[in-house]
């Protein structure tokens, strides 16, 4: 089915999806990535993180921790799922991210990199800690 799709059709499927998406090579280059995941990098238009690794955007702590698992990835052949993330931004906010990764493949069916996505799930973690530190309080107030 995507076979019959164009280019540009491809690209309005994958930047209307509220998901961040992005794909890479075996060095962990970005071969591409769609308006969100490049939006949340304050990056203007997806095409600039073509060529480019993690550590030209974001943390060195960071990047390296989000090559660590694409290596896992590319080198068992088996996908990393809802991997929680702690991702401090450059203006010192602190978010969190819900991301899975898989092996992306050739024809041949040869390991040729990883893509992954990731959902911000800031809201949903920082209402957790919240209910905890409610629970936390009834229970110590008891």
């Amino acid at each position: 089915m995507f076979n019959a799709l164009s280019p540009e059709v491809l690209v309005q499927v994958l930047d209307t999806m509220s998901v961040r998406l992005f794909w890479k090579d075996r060095d962990s280059r970005y071969l591409g990535c769609n308006r969100h995941f490049a939006e949340d990098a304050s990056v203007a238009d997806p095409i600039e993180f073509v060529g480019r690794s993690d550590y030209f955007f974001y943390q060195p702590e960071q990047a390296a921790a989000f090559r660590l698992d694409d290596a896992d990835v590319m080198f068992t052949g088996k996908p990393k799922l809802g991997i929680l993330e702690k991702i401090t931004k450059d203006s010192g906010q602190v978010i969190w991210l819900d991301t899975s990764k898989w092996p992306l493949r050739n024809a041949d069916g040869e390991i040729i990199g990883v893509i992954g996505m990731y959902q911000d799930i800031t809201e949903r973690v920082e209402a957790d800690s919240e209910r905890c530190r409610a629970c936390v309080s009834l229970i110590t107030a008891a």
